[in-house]
């Protein structure tokens, strides 16, 4: 089991099981909304997902992929914990905020192509470039 909480402490979760995927998603939504490179994803199935303490203000759109995505945030310091896409029976937990994050360890990268030419891409790392 993994805990985890937001930047002001005011959420805090746990995940019973460990990650089958870990990735870097490079998507322009991730790098949007997370004002960085990428998303680092720490993917595990949504009953394995539990919220502890506090309350997450919820975000539903429908992504490039026409999947609706719902991004869940502190609702009082703005962190985002979570993504979830129903569709694809997943949650994808911020793995930076892990209260233990050095647990995170990437497998592969989402979307690299869209990744800034500023950033470097693990190209060691499996890579996933497109939503069917």
């Amino acid at each position: 089991m993994l805990t985890g909480a937001c930047f002001c402490k005011a959420v805090k979760y746990r995940v019973l099981a460990d990650s089958a995927l870990q990735g870097l998603c490079y998507c322009t939504d991730c790098q949007i909304v997370g004002g960085s490179s990428h998303w680092v994803s720490y993917a595990v199935a949504p009953s394995d997902f539990r919220l502890v303490e506090g309350s997450l203000k919820a975000y539903a759109y429908d992504s490039a992929s026409g999947r609706e995505v719902v991004r869940c945030f502190c609702d009082h310091c703005g962190t985002q914990i979570k993504v979830e896409s129903t569709a694809l029976d997943v949650v994808s937990v911020n793995g930076m905020t892990l209260d233990d994050a050095a647990r995170f360890s990437p497998q592969l990268t989402y979307f690299s192509a869209s990744a800034p030419r500023w950033c470097e891409v693990d190209n060691t790392l499996a890579k996933f470039e497109e939503m069917g």
